[in-house]
């Protein structure tokens, strides 16, 4: 590792080895010692997510970090640029993620320092995050609901976070909100109505092909790239992305849970329910030997709260109906197969259609989490 800077006692390193990758990875275990909550990732799934293979980096960039105080290792950080964000907002945003810290001020502000000097250098004009390292995958600072477990592909940190990053002058950019609905039965007039209005207006909702899941993504490609287009932070996936998550999900995916709204043979919408399986990684500690694959397959029959996420409509189509069609008819197959309650998220605060449907349901904020902004230039 080469020695960026080094200003009372902290020493900010690039990781630049295999050993310092797996420092950089292995420093969350220092931070949650004793947390209750916190479910450790799997480090091999990390490592690739961080490596070469990922398809982020052949159109972007990423640098990682590590702080030093004493000798000891007592932060990290990311900083990227999504060249494909700033060609679609034509916005010179970039962002700092994988962001831990122990609980120490000069720590924290020597971190970003160093990801806002390297955001400066690269020409940027605003850094976000954070950002692990865009809006398809982990982001967000947890700011409200730490008494329960992370669900599976959102993430968790200590309160004092938020005290250290907004002592640091970062601001509120947006907030995005976790709901939980503890009755998936939906039998409630308003989604009634919507269903007939889909029955009304031709349109089906049919479980995915797993046996074709790459072409089930293709397919529905062009609808999540629509639904999300207006949204804030929205970044268009690629088709080695699309290539990718079909090839990380496979195994996730349950068919009966997954979901594409048609009209004819027209994908207009998709919604995937999956089990919450951090309920079963929580208890292999970043492992992936024979006895935490027996773990995680004895726990994983017996969890009883999943996460509807990934829902999409088409912009032409959200007046049909879809959206309740495929609700209800996932909601229904989780309630025979044994769950008692879902998290609904990431709903960013100012998606007013998406909220209403999921208070309309039942569904109440339990969670917050925050993403922010620094303005770099003068």
């Amino acid at each position: 590792m080469s020695a960026l800077s080094s200003r009372q006692q902290v020493e900010i390193v690039r990781v630049d080895s295999e050993q310092s990758l797996m420092e950089f990875i292995r420093f969350p275990w220092e931070i949650y010692r004793g947390n209750e909550h916190w479910v450790p990732p799997l480090i091999k799934e990390q490592k690739q997510f961080l490596g070469p293979a990922n398809p982020f980096f052949q159109h972007s960039e990423a640098e990682y970090y590590l702080a030093r105080k004493g000798g000891k290792t007592c932060g990290r950080i990311s900083v990227s640029i999504d060249r494909n964000y700033i060609d679609f907002h034509e916005e010179k945003m970039g962002c700092f993620g994988f962001l831990e810290v122990i609980d120490d001020f000069e720590v924290t502000s020597r971190l970003l320092d160093t990801a806002r000097d390297r955001l400066k250098e690269k020409g940027l004009e605003v850094m976000r995050g954070p950002f692990n390292f865009t809006t398809n995958h982990e982001c967000g600072l947890l700011v409200d609901g730490f008494d329960t477990d992370p669900v599976m592909l959102t993430t968790y940190n200590p309160p004092y976070y938020v005290e250290l990053v907004e002592k640091y002058g970062l601001k509120k950019a947006r907030d995005l909100y976790s709901y939980y609905i503890t009755d998936l039965a939906l039998n409630n007039s308003y989604v009634r109505k919507l269903v007939e209005k889909a029955k009304e207006n031709h349109v089906t909702a049919r479980t995915v092909n797993l046996r074709d899941m790459r072409g089930e993504m293709e397919r529905v490609k062009h609808v999540y790239n629509n639904a999300w287009s207006k949204n804030w932070g929205f970044v268009p996936l690629t088709d080695a992305e699309i290539e990718d998550i079909a090839h990380h999900m496979k195994d996730l995916v349950i068919e009966d849970l997954t979901y594409i709204g048609e009209i004819g043979d027209n994908p207009i919408g998709f919604l995937m329910f999956l089990p919450d399986y951090n309920v079963a990684a929580k208890k292999m500690n970043g492992k992936m030997g024979p006895i935490q694959i027996l773990q995680f397959l004895w726990y994983k029959s017996r969890i009883k709260k999943g996460r509807l996420f990934m829902m999409g409509v088409h912009r032409d189509y959200q007046k049909t109906g879809v959206a309740a069609a495929m609700l209800a008819r996932v909601c229904d197959t989780a309630i025979r197969k044994g769950f008692k309650g879902a998290e609904l998220s990431w709903i960013l605060e100012d998606n007013v259609p998406v909220r209403t449907v999921c208070e309309m349901i039942g569904g109440k904020i339990y969670k917050t989490h925050r993403i922010y902004e620094l303005p770099l230039t003068d």
